[in-house]
């Protein structure tokens, strides 16, 4: 059991530190580097990481539903990387409050690309695939998905910071007949704050240390296991090294799935 207390230990400070770096690796500055993402137009809801966020999910959902008349309304939703900002998206998205709604999601990426913008989002509200690639017909197209229509799309994974980028992409999605909301993930406040049109943007704060632990325990099956007593104590030390960030409590309650404490 010590040898795997220490092995925990040891591990708990290499994912803290994997996310921490990660996070100051992935400035918006990094041109050169792109991280592999395998999001792009999922909107499964890893339910794990969405400990303590029912709250702050309704308040906003209210303040979305409240500015319906408005015809576009962009909230981004910023915060480093790891701390849920993808899931809270997922969670808003999916929410039954929207089931009325046509539904789009676009996994952005450091490469901000309009045309890679618009293909997935024509493909989805129309459901049919999308190739065009030239603008006036991409504008014809969405001029024909969008009036009388409500949408909620969300632009996961935003880095792009020109302003002039970002006005075409808000004109891009912008009808007179539609009512559209427009969730935008991104881990730069700047690019939050050019972004957004309505709402402030949304920071997502770190959760506390109970609501990692709560993530470890849901991860490594606490709840069922015979040695739960003796991982009590390595779990709660663990989850205060997780800095808050609810993808580092989910590598290591799945790694703690695997040690058996009554060795």
């Amino acid at each position: 059991m010590q040898n795997n207390s220490i092995e925990m230990r040891k591990e708990s400070k290499d994912i803290t530190v994997q996310h921490q770096n990660t996070d100051r690796l992935s400035s918006p500055s990094c041109t050169k580097l792109e991280l592999i993402d395998a999001r792009e137009t999922s909107t499964d809801v890893v339910e794990e990481l969405i400990v303590g966020r029912e709250q702050e999910k309704g308040k906003i959902i209210t303040s979305l539903l409240e500015s319906s008349s408005k015809k576009i309304f962009i909230l981004p939703i910023h915060g480093i990387g790891g701390i849920g900002k993808t899931t809270f998206a997922r969670l808003i998205h999916n929410d039954p409050k929207f089931k009325c709604y046509s539904k789009a999601w676009v996994h952005v990426s450091q490469r901000f690309d309009l045309n890679k913008i618009h293909e997935p989002i024509i493909s989805q509200l129309s459901e049919k695939e999308n190739q065009v690639n030239e603008r006036h017909v991409v504008h014809s197209s969405l001029t024909k998905l969008l009036p009388g229509k409500k949408i909620i799309i969300v632009l996961d994974d935003l880095w792009e910071d020109n302003q002039f980028l970002l006005m075409d992409l808000k004109d891009m999605l912008y009808h007179d007949d539609s009512n559209i909301i427009i969730l935008v993930t991104t881990r730069s406040e700047s690019v939050a704050e050019r972004i957004c049109t309505n709402l402030q943007p949304y920071k997502i704060l770190p959760l506390t240390n109970n609501m990692c632990w709560d993530i470890i325990k849901q991860t490594s099956g606490f709840e069922a296991r015979d040695d739960k007593e003796k991982l009590r104590g390595i779990g709660q030390e663990i989850a205060q090294k997780c800095a808050g960030v609810a993808l580092a409590a989910q590598s290591l309650g799945f790694t703690l799935r695997g040690m058996n404490f009554d060795q």
